[in-house]
């Protein structure tokens, strides 16, 4: 069967295309508070945004000063950050096992990318191995349903009131393994981090009618359209008909509003 990893790589390769029209706007609302969670010292300091994407942080980082520059294992992600940015560089490569040298680095951040790793505690050991001493490491992740992830509210229960989990999928690390802060802080510090804090920030995302959540879910994301595409077809159309009416009632107005809160978790590397 195709791993996790493979099919993550797959999906974001093919979902370069949309990304920064269906579900960049959501994202890029963490970009403030990651760079405001590294302080005040990132004018002339060696900076790497892993998970990269479409660059957007890692070009945020650079108008505040850093020598910024970004990796991603999606080549279609890099091709789109290289031509949105072409002053910053960006490289292919792979969190788990970067082709930076040791303590390259002042600073290192990674959007909603942790989440994403087969082996996030490799991720973490990279991370620790490319800062320099006293550097910090600022990420971001999804908080569960139960604490306002709206989006998970309405498609965790289409799914199972009209579908199935048991699919022929590969195994899956939880998407909220990390917001748990006593996981989190383990995991760190195995790492060989310490000064470990967080905070809460919501970002929000709007759209015009049930329709917009499952068109940007179709385009923008990878394991929730797998998990519906593996579906009989009967069940899919149910479940996406749930996810259209379910979304409705989060309607303000004209638009739909759905919260997408998040943890900022940040760590230094003792120096």
């Amino acid at each position: 069967m195709t791993s996790f990893k493979d099919l993550e790589q797959t999906g974001w390769t093919r979902g370069a295309a949309a990304y920064d029209d269906w579900f960049a706007p959501v994202t890029r609302q963490a970009i403030g508070p990651i760079l405001d969670a590294l302080g005040d010292g990132l004018p002339g300091r060696t900076f790497l945004d892993i998970c990269s994407g479409t660059g957007h942080l890692a070009k945020a980082a650079a108008m505040r000063g850093a020598l910024a520059r970004g990796v991603d294992f999606a080549p279609t992600m890099v091709a789109a950050a290289q031509r949105s940015f072409p002053d910053i560089a960006f490289s292919e490569g792979d969190a788990e096992r970067l082709a930076f040298a040791d303590a390259s680095f002042d600073a290192v951040t990674m959007s909603f990318g942790l989440l994403h790793l087969s082996d996030p505690e490799a991720g973490l050991r990279e991370v620790f191995r490319v800062l320099r001493p006293a550097g910090r490491f600022a990420f971001t992740v999804w908080l569960p349903p139960d604490q306002g992830f709206d989006l998970m509210r309405i498609v965790g229960p289409a799914i199972r009131e009209h579908g199935s989990r048991d699919v022929s999928l590969p195994p899956a690390p939880s998407p909220f393994r990390f917001a748990d802060l006593g996981e989190a802080e383990r995991a760190l510090t195995a790492a060989g981090f310490a000064g470990i804090a967080s905070r809460r920030h919501d970002c929000l995302w709007t759209g015009t009618q049930g329709s917009d959540l499952l068109a940007m879910i179709d385009r923008a994301f990878v394991r929730t359209p797998m998990l519906i595409d593996a579906q009989t077809p009967e069940a899919q159309q149910r479940i996406k008909q749930a996810i259209v009416e379910k979304a409705e009632t989060y309607r303000r107005g004209d638009r739909i509003e759905l919260r997408f809160p998040c943890l900022v978790i940040t760590a230094a590397k003792p120096g």
